[in-house]
């Protein structure tokens, strides 16, 4: 089943893989089906088709009205996705969320449905005759930045709001966040239902790919990107509750289970591919190149005491094929005021046999970049 966003319901039988999707209002025998809807899902344990923002049923002529209505809830009966007619001999039927003017998306979570509207959240619970499911409001005041802007980890649900992260474990709490105004401060809001977030299990970790408000050139030197483009991501650590920023073009993604790596599709704003991600220490063949790991200010006593820096004990295993010519750089780079610009202390480079660095420098906060 599929849905485009404010299109027709669709359903596509695998059995017959060479014929095209059809409106599930199309099929032979259907019953009242939506003919249009923001987003599809099917239920956890009980399967049912669940159509968000479908149109309503027109009592007075027994058809649907062809209307959306953004708030409005409907589902088939139980493993039968052409009757969608409400009856004591069926569990199909529909419920109306109160809070918001529109659902935002839906997420498929342990034994409930999770939706958002444009101002709360809710729980979709199957409850069984007569009723079938129940919604119930779980928080108002939070909503979801984008229809695809919520992932399930192994550690419950994450979501991207407009000015902040949230998890789900049965209940809300905020996610705080380290790169919180590096995100949100240059963050194409105009193109926020791009957003969309995804897990990379291996390494624990959750993330969002989003637009930036700037246009900058990566992939194709030269080639900028345009700005209603995917061009930056923000991942979580679930684990060790720490945060990463880098820019990617990335506009869907598959994490491992199904497949042995993850499964990612991009480009560069005129050519799209499909990746395989996670596997290799190339750009497919090619070296990396502008690729680094820069961390944040580090300092003693919040600023307030001066670091001497000596030496740095590297502590890095080397893979790949490169052998004893790989090489990395280490960058000191120092400040001792927040407005002050870094300061390049030196530049180090160390190979897998290197036991010590000897670098020097003096300051406030410091920053290492390992490239």
């Amino acid at each position: 089943v599929a849905c485009p966003r404010a299109g027709g319901v669709y359903y596509w039988d695998y059995t017959t893989a060479s014929d095209r999707a059809k409106a599930i209002k199309d099929l032979d025998n259907a019953n009242l089906a939506p003919t249009v809807g923001l987003q599809v899902l099917v239920s956890d344990i009980d399967r049912h088709i669940i159509v968000l923002g479908a149109d309503p049923i027109d009592t007075s002529i027994n058809a649907r009205s062809d209307v959306l209505d953004p708030l409005l809830i409907a589902w088939c009966d139980q493993e039968n996705p052409l009757d969608w007619e409400p009856k004591i001999t069926n569990t199909a039927g529909s419920l109306r969320a109160s809070v918001g003017s529109g659902i935002i998306g839906g997420l498929r979570a342990r034994q409930e449905t999770l939706i958002w509207t444009d101002a709360a959240l809710y729980s979709l619970q199957f409850v069984g005759s007569p009723y079938t499911f129940g919604l119930t409001l779980i928080n108002e005041g939070v909503s979801l930045i984008g229809p695809n802007a919520a992932i399930n980890a192994p550690s419950g649900v994450y979501w991207m709001d407009r000015k902040g992260f949230y998890r789900y474990t049965g209940s809300i709490e905020p996610v705080p966040s380290s790169v919180h105004s590096y995100v949100f401060d240059d963050l194409n809001e105009a193109q926020s239902f791009q957003i969309f977030g995804f897990l990379n299990k291996q390494f624990d970790e959750v993330g969002w790919f989003y637009c930036s408000g700037s246009s900058e050139s990566i992939g194709i030197p030269g080639l900028p990107i345009p700005s209603n483009t995917i061009d930056r991501y923000v991942t979580y650590n679930y684990v060790e509750n720490t945060w990463a920023i880098g820019k990617l073009s990335r506009t869907a993604w598959l994490d491992e289970g199904l497949v042995s790596y993850p499964r990612a599709a991009g480009g560069d704003g005129d050519n799209y591919y499909l990746y395989k991600q996670e596997t290799g220490n190339d750009d497919d063949g090619s070296p990396m190149d502008n690729v680094y790991l820069e961390s944040g200010d580090f300092d003693l006593d919040e600023g307030e005491e001066v670091q001497f820096i000596r030496r740095m004990i590297p502590d890095v295993r080397f893979t790949g094929s490169g052998g004893s010519d790989q090489t990395l750089n280490v960058v000191l780079k120092t400040r001792n005021y927040p407005a002050e610009s870094l300061t390049t202390e030196s530049t180090s480079a160390f190979t897998a046999s290197t036991t010590v660095v000897e670098m020097r420098a003096r300051a406030r906060q410091a920053v290492l970049r390992f490239e």
